[in-house]
């Protein structure tokens, strides 16, 4: 646990790096501009990102009334939005700077936590020290992601902290595969992902579990398209739809099992 202690809070300190240097570069009009995530701009993407190191830290959340939003589907939702609208007023330079601050804090809280394993929240739930900044290096990653969008300042798609995201978004797919889409027994996937990162994912159902494979002859389904299209479809930033209208997949084998596939790749309802 401890190389993975340290592994994973350079993954995080490179992660705040990244962000920080982006951000620091903003203009007023790309702190506005709206991302995919409904409803939010980019410092709105921010202050989530504050907002959950801030709880993390134990620190007072402020109690403010929530209109009903259709975006808002369950008790995080309602969390993620209570602080990004209590963060509204603020500058996007006084947001950055508790974004600065929030973040050293949390590595100091770090780098005096040496058991990895302990119990700790995240807001995928219950887990360990680890589980909770693996998760964090995720999120801060893929909203990095959806700020470099929003003000097409494409970056970041490769290098360990995407690499560590796209290992968590691979482990996915075989749920994906086999509870979402419901392939039978004996089928297969492969999907071929190309771009700044690039690599092969096999999935197999075998004695009726989906499992990531190494070997994978005849897969029943052949899917490519590159990795920013496999992240936005994973993580549910764009409409598979649209995304198939576009051809940004191509989809070799069975094309309706293909499609069913596209369509529920997002992990993250």
């Amino acid at each position: 646990m401890s190389n993975e202690r340290e592994r994973l809070i350079e993954l995080q300190k490179s992660q705040w790096k990244s962000l920080e240097k982006l951000c620091t570069s903003l203009s007023l009009d790309e702190w506005g501009a709206d991302t995919d995530c409904p409803t939010w701009t980019v410092k709105d993407c921010i202050a989530h990102l504050v907002g959950i190191e801030h709880r993390i830290l134990g620190r007072k959340v402020l109690d403010i009334p929530l209109s009903k939003m259709s975006h808002i589907k369950n008790e995080q939702g309602a969390k993620n939005e209570l602080d990004v609208v209590s963060r509204r007023a603020m500058t996007p330079a006084e947001l950055l700077g508790e974004f600065a601050e929030v973040n050293s804090e949390r590595l100091k809280e770090l780098n005096g936590q040496l058991d990895f394993s302990a119990e700790a929240d995240s807001p995928i739930g219950k887990g360990n020290v680890a589980d909770q900044v693996s998760v964090r290096v995720f999120d801060c990653w893929v909203h990095e992601q959806d700020i470099r969008r929003a003000i097409q300042k494409p970056g970041n798609l490769s290098g360990i902290t995407a690499q560590h995201s796209y290992e968590r978004m691979n482990n996915a797919m075989p749920f994906v595969f086999g509870k979402k889409v419901g392939g039978p027994e004996g089928s297969s996937v492969r999907f071929k992902i190309y771009g700044e990162s690039s690599f092969i994912l096999n999935i197999k159902i075998q004695e009726g579990r989906a499992r990531l494979v190494t070997d994978l002859p005849e897969p029943t389904i052949y899917l490519e398209m590159d990795c920013e299209t496999f992240m936005c479809l994973s993580c549910g930033r764009w409409d598979p739809d649209k995304v198939l209208t576009d051809h940004k997949v191509s989809i070799q084998g069975d094309q309706n099992f293909g499609v069913s596939i596209v369509k529920n790749m997002n992990y993250m309802v």
